[in-house]
């Protein structure tokens, strides 16, 4: 079994588009992708669409450490359209949280639904982020 190939795309208005795409072999019958857009205020919105598990979840923290390399102050990430959340991908944003505390960036996520809520209220980790459902709410 091969792993899943990323693509990235730049897409208008300045958002980066990276896809884990199904690869010869490989049991990802979807596709994970993750959209980034920074502004000029130090926010960074990472939108994720799919499914986030063991074969997805690295690339997601690859996304994120790139744009936390290149110095944003505020972390927005997306989860609303995410469909499922397994254990790798709460091990990346507990990754991802960590990164952001000791880079002084300011996390918040955007989740809704029991396909993220729920996965995170029964580890308990839903106290350990900022959780918003709407990203006027975020700061």
């Amino acid at each position: 079994m091969t792993a899943p190939e990323a693509e990235w795309t730049l897409a208008e208005h300045g958002v980066e588009v990276r896809t884990v795409a199904e690869s010869a072999g490989s049991p990802v019958r979807e596709t994970l992708t993750v959209a980034t857009h920074r502004d000029d205020t130090g926010l960074t919105t990472v939108k994720v669409d799919g499914e986030v598990d063991m074969l997805t979840a690295p690339m997601l923290s690859s996304v994120v450490d790139d744009e936390l390399d290149r110095g944003c102050t505020r972390l927005l990430v997306d989860l609303r359209p995410v469909r499922f959340l397994g254990s790798s991908g709460l091990t990346a944003l507990i990754a991802m949280a960590r990164r952001c505390s000791a880079d002084q960036v300011q996390l918040r996520l955007i989740a809704e639904g029991p396909n993220v809520l729920r996965p995170l209220e029964i580890t308990g980790l839903s106290s350990a982020f900022t959780i918003v459902t709407d990203p006027v709410d975020a700061w």
